[in-house]
Formats: structure tokens, sequence, C-alpha cells
């Protein structure tokens, strides 16, 4: 068998191309990988069904922050979380489901986006 000869590829291209996610909208903050258990309230505004699961934060962010669920939920539920900040002060975290995500079988991360007043930036 003739060994196989690398042959030189087309010259690169001379115009600008898009940064790959130029279609997506690009994160106004830097998340922060933080992973702790929690409670979750999930409240359906549609149908107004309030419950209560156990879960683990993924990330957080000053706008937002996901969590990681045994069951998702739609788009738009409210969410409310409380977590120990690392300095041990208690940190409330809430907002709106924005998307979610199946990550593995029967585990959902749920991107939660929170208003913009009165919530703690996480440093």
């Amino acid at each position: 068998m003739q060994p196989v000869i690398a042959t030189p590829g087309p010259a690169a291209r001379a115009t600008p191309v898009a940064p790959p996610n130029a279609t997506r909208s690009q994160r106004r903050q830097r998340r922060v990988p933080y992973r702790v258990p929690c409670r979750v309230r999930l409240a359906n505004v549609a149908t107004g069904e309030v419950r209560t699961v156990v879960g683990e934060t993924v990330n957080i962010s000053p706008g937002g922050f996901a969590v990681q669920l045994a069951s998702p939920a739609p788009i738009g539920t409210w969410v409310e979380t409380m977590v120990l900040h690392p300095n041990g002060d208690p940190l409330f975290l809430s907002g709106t489901v924005v998307h979610v995500r199946q990550t593995m079988t029967n585990q959902h991360e749920l991107g939660v986006s929170m208003s913009q007043d009165g919530h703690p930036a996480f440093t």
C-alpha cells in the first residue's frame, strides 16, 4: 500500500468571516460556575400551579442563573430559590425561565433571567 501524501489545501479566504455565534445574541454578563444543592419553588403563571422541587444551581451572573432539576418547567415559569453566597450570606434568587434544555436522561437545565431591580450581583 502506498503512503498518502498530504497536499496543501486551498488558500485562506481574504474576506472576513462572521464569528460562529453571530446569529445568537451575545451574553451581556459573565457567568460564574456555582454548583450548590437547592430547593426550588416553581410557579407556572399560565396554570397557577406551584410546586417545590430539589435541584442544583449550575451557574450565576448578575442577570440570571441556571438550575438543574429532574423535571422541566415551561418557559415563563416563575422560579425562586435561596442559596448560600460563598461569603456565607443567604442569597435569594428569583426570575423567569427563558430556556430549558435536557442535559441527561432525566435532568433538565433551566436558564432563568432575573429582573434588574433589587437583585444582588454575584461576585
